[in-house]
């Protein structure tokens, strides 16, 4: 997946949002439960990997699909969001089945216009 964003905080924003639509394209989902979510790691590329990672971990344990977020704080090791969950309606079934999130072919780049990332999921 390419993901672009004005700032960090977009980027992230905008490759969590990118997950659900690969599962759920086009599918509502419910709002039901905020979560606080805070991460740190070494590295921007690593941050994004684990964000992610918990992002599905959360779908694939709870059934939760993510409706929205707001980033609330964000740095290139640390990043806090306040995250939306619900259920996918029963006659929305996830279009792939992505198992994991990859180091494969990671990137993330700072550009004049914001910042670019290219990500691979294990499907």
């Amino acid at each position: 997946m390419e993901i672009r964003g004005g700032n960090l905080a977009e980027l992230f924003q905008n490759a969590a949002l990118g997950l659900m639509d690969t599962l759920f394209s086009g599918c509502p989902i419910a709002r039901e439960k905020n979560i606080l979510l805070e991460i740190e790691e070494l590295t921007v590329e690593e941050l994004l990997v684990t964000w992610l990672r918990e992002i599905l971990y959360r779908y694939q344990t709870e059934g939760l699909a993510l409706a929205d977020l707001n980033v609330l704080e964000i740095s290139q090791n640390k990043v806090t969001g306040n995250l939306v969950w619900g259920s996918p309606p029963e006659n929305c079934l996830p279009e792939a089945e992505i198992k994991g999130v990859t180091y494969h072919g990671l990137s993330v780049q700072e550009h004049e216009s914001g910042y670019l990332a290219h990500i691979v999921f294990d499907i």
